[in-house]
């Protein structure tokens, strides 16, 4: 079993080492005019870019937010805090109206030993879209290899329910968290009528899907999805090879009640309903795209993309690049098959491995980067012409540092 948990986390290219990183992934409002971010002494605030301000939803403290949620509903974002240890768990949800920014937040859930040690960690929360429920994901701030070795590898769940205010730790399968972040999409289904999820087995992880009410259902896979599976797994597998087959990252898109993402060798489906995992080839526009970034990279090696994100229309995207500890972000036109740098710096430590995200309309991308020679996360708001309409800090790599 430990030997499937190391490659699993090898394919994120050790995304989660230490649980989270010091600056957490923004998070953009439906109207595409703001989003919400975390900074790195456990504040939420939301910048508007017509305002060309921000203000704090949640002051500083020792809460670690991995990642907020924007409720369905109510005008509302919700993230929560949490911590953790060998005998005990806590939880409790935040709220903050984007009405009138009052806070409130619900009670205080202790499982095991209220009198163990527990630790503050860090800690992800995610909308049911049907409003009804808010699914929150844990984890202890400790090296893979001790994850690893734990009882769970994965963290620690919880479901708050919005119409009983009850905070419950969830005892069905975990759901697939870690995939969720890494393609940027949510586990729960669009209907509201359960999750995705992931169990470990012998050659490798397998899909569930999961209803609220405990049921399991396994989700069949084609065989290109059982030998990429296998290939994640496989100790003989050289690393650069494995990069080629998963990366660069796509975005995660929900149609329905079907989650599909792109791959070199085709589109990812995952459908509950029918209960199936297939592969889907890849659209004749999609084909160009990644020869275009095989070739890129092979030109300009060591430089590699590991991750795409397109603007409205197609034709720009970002793509950020990487080679050692220096990060680059460049805008690509896909049309006339060019492209210019418009970003230096370094990824956020262990950040996970999504640093680009497009506003709904598609009009804007946010990028999180280190610019150097600075040790502060900036977030970045970039046009399809490449200007930098905005950059929003979220705090020095150290939090500590702003205290001197």
């Amino acid at each position: 079993m430990e030997f499937h948990f190391r490659f699993l986390f090898m394919l994120f290219g050790c995304l989660i080492a230490m649980g989270c990183g010091p600056a957490s992934p923004p998070v953009w409002n439906k109207d595409s005019r703001s989003f919400f971010y975390a900074h790195t002494d456990g504040s939420v605030h939301q910048y508007d870019l017509d305002k060309m301000a921000s203000r704090t939803l949640l002051g500083p403290g020792q809460q670690q937010p991995r990642h907020v949620a924007l409720g369905p509903k109510a005008p509302a974002i919700s993230f929560a805090q949490a911590a953790l240890g060998a005998d005990s768990g806590a939880a409790q949800v935040g709220f903050a109206s984007l009405s009138n920014a009052e806070l409130s937040w619900s009670k205080l859930e202790v499982w095991g030993d209220p009198n163990a040690r527990r630790d503050v960690c860090p800690v992800s929360c995610y909308w049911c879209p049907t409003g009804r429920r808010v699914l929150l994901w844990y984890q202890q701030s400790a090296a893979v290899p001790g994850l690893i070795k734990s009882a769970t590898p994965f963290g620690r769940f919880a479901v708050y329910d919005v119409t009983t205010h009850k905070l419950s730790e969830l005892t069905t399968a975990t759901p697939a968290v870690i995939l969720g972040q890494v393609i940027n999409a949510s586990p729960i289904c669009p209907d509201g009528s359960g999750y995705i999820a992931m169990k470990l087995a012998d050659k490798g992880p397998r899909l569930f899907f999961v209803t609220w009410d405990g049921w399991e259902y396994p989700l069949a896979m084609d065989e290109e999805i059982e030998a990429l599976l296998i290939l994640m797994a496989d100790t003989k597998t050289d690393d650069s090879y494995r990069m080629q087959k998963f990366f660069p990252l796509p975005q995660g898109a929900w149609s329905n009640n079907v989650l599909k993402f792109s791959l070199r060798d085709g589109t990812v489906v995952i459908d509950p309903k029918s209960r199936k995992v297939s592969m889907q080839p890849l659209t004749e526009r999609q084909q160009k795209e990644f020869e275009q970034i095989a070739a890129a990279d092979s030109a300009d090696a060591p430089w590699r993309t590991i991750q795409v994100a397109a603007f409205q229309g197609d034709r720009f995207s970002l793509h950020a690049r990487m080679n050692m500890g220096t990060a680059r972000i460049d805008l690509v036109d896909s049309k006339e098959d060019r492209r210019r740098v418009v970003l230096e710096g370094t990824f956020p430590i262990m950040y996970f491995i999504h640093h680009l995200f497009p506003s709904p309309d598609g009009k804007h991308i946010l990028v999180s980067l280190i610019e150097r020679p600075e040790t502060r996360t900036w977030i970045h708001v970039i046009n399809s012409d490449g200007t930098i309409l905005a950059r929003v800090d979220q705090g020095p790599l150290d939090p500590k540092s702003d205290e001197k």
